[in-house]
């Protein structure tokens, strides 16, 4: 009789309900064989992190992603500044840049809390602050960067914290030449 812990490791393929008539395991259900090697999918994974439930939800699994693929993670906050001045309409240039260098700084904030959780993951973990349309400055960052993956959140934050303008996943989805994970 095979033992739990045997069944419950990942060191073995198991290839159920074969048919070997005639062979000594015809009468036995399963069948073991050791672990192929496989190749490692993914090197660099891009994380779109804004401080949502869902963002984070995609950060946990980039970093559990990576660290089963032995690859880094570049976490990526982008401020839209275009938002931001937009909704400061009357109010003096000094103002909007404040305004936007607080933004930056929430962003910052956001991220340094975010992985700091994984500080002992033993995955490389890279942040990035950046201002733009958010959609297009993670598909910049994930070609400058080579990243092989991006992992994001399927919705964003609302209100007036929002870095996040619209439907920024489903741009992504549709501009972006490499694979993409979408996490709720």
């Amino acid at each position: 009789m095979l033992r739990k812990e045997f069944l419950e490791s990942t060191d073995h393929i198991a290839l159920w309900s074969l048919d070997l008539r005639g062979s000594d395991y015809a009468r036995h259900r399963w069948i073991f064989i050791g672990a192929r090697e496989t190749t490692l999918m993914f090197k660099h994974i891009l994380v779109a992190l804004d401080g949502s439930d869902c963002s984070h939800k995609a950060l946990d699994m980039a970093v559990r992603l990576a660290k089963e693929q032995g690859a880094r993670c570049t976490v990526c906050t982008v401020v839209d500044v275009v938002r931001a001045a937009t909704s400061m309409t009357f109010a003096t240039g000094d103002i909007v840049n404040e305004w936007i260098a607080t933004l930056n700084e929430d962003a910052r904030q956001v991220e340094r809390d975010a992985i700091a959780k994984y500080a002992d993951s033993g995955v490389a973990i890279e942040t990035k602050v950046l201002e733009g349309y958010p959609s297009s400055a993670l598909l910049d960052v994930s070609k400058n960067a080579g990243a092989d993956l991006i992992v994001m959140g399927s919705h964003g934050r609302t209100g007036l914290k929002r870095l996040w303008l619209g439907s920024v996943a489903e741009s992504v989805v549709q501009e972006a030449t490499i694979p993409i994970l979408i996490v709720r």
